[in-house]
């Protein structure tokens, strides 16, 4: 069997956790790299074996042997770069978000459905196994029915430096709302959340943000601390997301510096759920509580990256024909209508409803 060769766009700090799906992995290999930053990109392609390095993306897609493309640029170039991706005849993985405006995520969908390529949006956390082991118990009604879902978003500091907001000029594209698409932290903490209450309760109808702002370095303001709060479409069941930002709190990890916390309540009991880029964290991943009983779900592992091993090789086997992509342009753009009216409600200082059917 051929193997699938992939493209790599964006040799950021995100790119390693990307780039382990491929490894050890028969079915593909990567064989470019694309950046900007030509000393990365060299670095990037000696790192993974690739082929090739390319400065320019335009440039890259003329590449015959390259079959799908991964996209993991400033969220301000994720609509072109996919469509031009498609129309160049690869299949392409995009981070999220789909674009920026939902003008552009139709665009985006409607150019995967006409090139007949496959379209997936990166979004590791419907990969991580606790959250999957959270969604079999709830789905077995242990907790009875849900009726609220919490979020706890805590970032603080990475051994690494990765997201030193003060001095990583490499991140200052996130201050820039035409870049970012609206605020900092927007796509990375808000999107999210709403994925994983998409995933484990359904659909939203109702927003409302208070948002907060830190100065981590002059002109820079991260959307933190922030309070979001949802309703879930016809049922009695509410979210809500707490946004902290702790830089006195050392994570130790190479990757982002973001640690959540999500409890699901219902009428019977409640789960407990913990997503930290930190493996030396040492509280089990899942908690049942119920009737004055506790019981744990899993052990400490790298989980975190795993969840991006699994969420590669979903797009791996999506284009080799072996499944469909978890995450494609249809559910992307529902989680961005969420996401904008999460920036809307923060922007206005009210309640933003969202039109279903």
């Amino acid at each position: 069997m051929a193997k699938l060769k992939v493209g790599i766009v964006g040799a950021g700090s995100i790119s390693e956790l990307h780039a382990k799906g491929y490894e050890g992995d028969p079915r593909a290999e990567i064989v470019a790299v694309c950046d900007l930053d030509e000393d990365r990109a060299i670095h990037k392609s000696l790192a993974w074996g690739a082929r090739s390095y390319y400065t320019d993306f335009a440039e890259m897609l003329r590449d015959p042997e390259i079959d799908a493309v991964e996209i993991l640029s400033p969220h301000h170039l994720h609509a072109s770069q996919a469509i031009a991706a498609l129309r160049a005849g690869k299949h392409v993985c995009v981070e999220r978000p789909i674009g920026l405006t939902h003008d552009e995520a139709n665009q985006v969908v409607r150019q995967a459905r006409e090139s007949g390529k496959i379209l997936q949006v990166y979004e590791p956390c419907l990969f991580y196994k606790p959250l999957l082991d959270a969604r079999n118990l709830i789905d077995a009604g242990e907790i009875g029915r849900p009726t609220n879902i919490r979020i706890s978003a805590n970032i603080g500091k990475a051994t690494s430096g990765v997201w030193a907001f003060e001095e990583d000029a490499s991140e200052m594209w996130r201050f820039d709302p035409k870049m970012s698409g609206g605020s900092p932290m927007l796509f990375d903490v808000g999107y999210q959340s709403f994925c994983i209450s998409l995933f484990l309760i359904g659909t939203v109808d109702k927003v409302d943000v208070w948002r907060g702002e830190t100065e981590v370095g002059q002109g820079r303001l991260l959307d933190a601390p922030s309070v979001a709060m949802w309703k879930h479409y016809q049922q009695d069941c509410f979210g809500s997301l707490h946004l902290n930002y702790a830089p006195e709190r050392r994570l130790r990890t190479d990757y982002h510096p973001l640690e959540m916390h999500i409890t699901v309540g219902g009428t019977r009991g409640d789960i407990h759920i913990i997503r930290s880029s930190d493996p030396t964290q040492l509280e089990s991943p899942v908690e049942l509580r119920r009737d004055s009983r506790k019981v744990f779900y899993g052990q400490k592992s790298t989980a975190f990256e795993d969840s991006f091993v699994r969420a590669t090789r979903n797009f791996i086997g999506a284009c080799l024909g072996e499944c469909e992509p978890l995450l494609g342009g249809q559910e992307a753009q529902q989680l961005l209508m969420l996401t904008r009216a999460y920036h809307e409600s923060s922007r206005r200082g009210r309640a933003v409803l969202l039109e279903h059917g």
